[in-house]
């Protein structure tokens, strides 16, 4: 819930120093379309951080667009914005790219 999300974020960051939050914004997994959607995640930080008052230089935000292929420069473009918007936010400091192909055999794997 919301709320838990809140308390964990509360105790991990406002209470013991943590300072990197790291997402995606296919996250929550899985997601069902009716009781959660992808995005969620960075909606809920969004939301806490604007709730506590949080200054935006006391954490670090990491997120992902979800590979595929899907990623090309216009939707890397497309879904940063979008990730913004959820994270109330006018900058990520890591964008990254999640699980690039994520389909691949792992014997494939360097």
């Amino acid at each position: 819930s919301k709320e838990r999300c809140f308390e964990f974020m509360d105790e991990a960051i406002l209470m013991r120093g943590v300072n990197l939050i790291d997402t995606a914004e296919q996250y929550p997994i899985p997601s069902d379309g009716r009781t959660c959607f992808e995005g969620d995640t960075e909606r809920v930080i969004g939301s806490w951080m604007k709730d506590r008052k949080v200054p935006r230089t006391d954490v670090v935000i990491s997120t992902k667009i979800t590979g595929g292929r899907n990623v090309n420069p216009r939707n890397i473009r497309k879904d940063c914005e979008e990730s913004l918007k959820r994270l109330q936010t006018d900058y990520i400091d890591v964008y990254l790219l999640h699980w690039p192909q994520c389909y691949s055999p792992q014997s494939n794997w360097g």
